[in-house]
């Protein structure tokens, strides 16, 4: 059970339920972090429109984005967007050995190519608050500016949705396998 209630769409204004429901028609699994969100309808507009533009518009692979996404679900422990994007991963072709990897924090070295420069590029800067040389220039050299500014964007937004499901202890589906 979330540490506060869920938002409910009776209780907010006309224009708080339009953005409700604009959040709603795109989401499945009754909101997740926007069970939360949605106490303030506005702010959690603009979540779900960078949430809209990686789903949509990123110059970031699929694959690309739901590695960075599940590696930083698994490293704050946030098991509904773990649960989510599980599911995203396997559609979007990642290896279930990749999936499992992710899922027992493995070493960066039970990784290979993009898979391992990924989690190598979420974990440092999750936890060091920058990235060594090295690694940046690794990241610069494979996805350029464009793509490496909307990797770390994805990241930060996935570290507040995170935030959020483990601050308010968001749990995932009835019978969802996370770690």
């Amino acid at each position: 059970m979330s540490r506060i209630p869920r938002a409910k769409r009776d209780e907010l204004s006309p224009e708080h339920q339009k953005i409700w429901d604009h959040i709603h028609a795109v989401r499945s699994g009754g909101g997740g972090p926007y069970s939360m969100l949605l106490h303030s309808p506005a702010m959690a507009q603009h979540f779900a429109a960078t949430e809209d533009y990686f789903r949509n518009h990123s110059l970031l692979a699929d694959a690309d984005r739901e590695i960075i996404i599940l590696t930083a679900a698994r490293e704050v422990d946030a098991r509904y967007a773990w649960s989510r994007h599980e599911i995203r991963a396997h559609n979007v072709g990642i290896r279930p050995e990749v999936i499992e990897a992710l899922r027992e924090k493995a070493p960066a070295d039970r990784f290979t190519g993009k898979e391992r420069l990924l989690v190598e590029f979420t974990r440092t800067l999750m936890h060091e608050h920058t990235v060594p040389e090295d690694l940046f220039s690794r990241l610069e050299k494979e996805y350029g500016h464009a793509r490496l500014v909307e990797a770390v964007g994805l990241l930060g937004h996935y570290i507040t949705i995170g935030t959020v499901i483990r601050m308010f202890d968001v749990n995932p589906p009835e019978g969802s396998q996370t770690f």
